[in-house]
């Protein structure tokens, strides 16, 4: 499993998770972030974004980012990244069940 976690602009976000719904990707987690980045001199103290989380199987992981990328993306500073990392095991709280 992967673990990918984007950083979008928050006047992309209901595009994107629109279209990865249309594609089938569920537990999308939305959270909202602060922070700087590359082009910090242009966006002082902060910039407010969103964050995206999902955890997909790994042979899906290419796709999700394909989507958030198409998506999210404006070719100005600010736009955001896309992270993936793998996932050793998930726990479903409510069951206990171990998902690997």
């Amino acid at each position: 499993m992967k673990h990918l976690f984007a950083i979008i602009r928050t006047t992309c976000l209901e595009r994107t998770v629109k279209a990865l719904e249309e594609r089938g990707i569920k537990g999308i987690t939305i959270s909202d972030v602060k922070g700087t980045g590359e082009q910090v001199e242009l966006f002082k103290p902060y910039t407010i974004h969103k964050r995206i989380d999902i955890i997909v199987p790994d042979d899906k992981a290419d796709e999700v980012s394909v989507i958030i990328l198409e998506n999210s993306h404006t070719g100005l500073a600010g736009d955001g990244i896309i992270a993936v990392s793998p996932v050793d095991y998930m726990i479903k709280i409510k069951t206990k069940e171990r998902i690997m």
